[in-house]
């Protein structure tokens, strides 16, 4: 995954507090779904994941799967919330013994970023597969 655009989130409890955390944003190789990650904004460390790729949950190209509260701080989703750039699309899915909650990218910008990884990631694959298919 490689970042696609950086937002400044501020949020009580986060690491390297009061610098935040910058927003990621990238595809999945596996199957080009969006991912989101988390770093650390005045070091650049990772800090942590809000999406999951569980390819058995059906999401939109608009939609992540973010993990309960064991994966990310329950305040830091819901700062993520609150700057506009995702909501709750209402749907929820088991996983193990928590669950995780199905949200829609709402930032225009955010989804041109990632449609345009896809682009690129999409031929990448086509020539992988033309490669192993000679």
């Amino acid at each position: 995954m490689s970042p696609l655009m950086d937002v400044h989130v501020y949020a009580i409890g986060l690491a390297s507090y009061p610098a935040g955390v910058k927003l990621c944003a990238t595809v999945y190789e596996s199957n080009l779904r969006a991912a989101i990650s988390l770093v650390c904004a005045d070091d650049g460390m990772p800090y942590g994941a809000l999406s999951v790729n569980l390819s058995d949950i059906e999401l939109a190209d608009d939609e992540i799967f973010v993990a309960a509260d064991w994966n990310l701080p329950g305040e830091l989703k819901a700062a993520l919330l609150e700057t506009g750039k995702f909501a709750q699309a209402g749907r929820w899915n088991q996983v193990g013994h928590g669950r995780g909650e199905i949200w829609r990218i709402a930032d225009p910008v955010l989804l041109s970023q990632i449609a345009a990884v896809r682009i690129v990631g999409s031929r990448s694959k086509s020539k992988r597969r033309a490669a192993v298919a000679a």
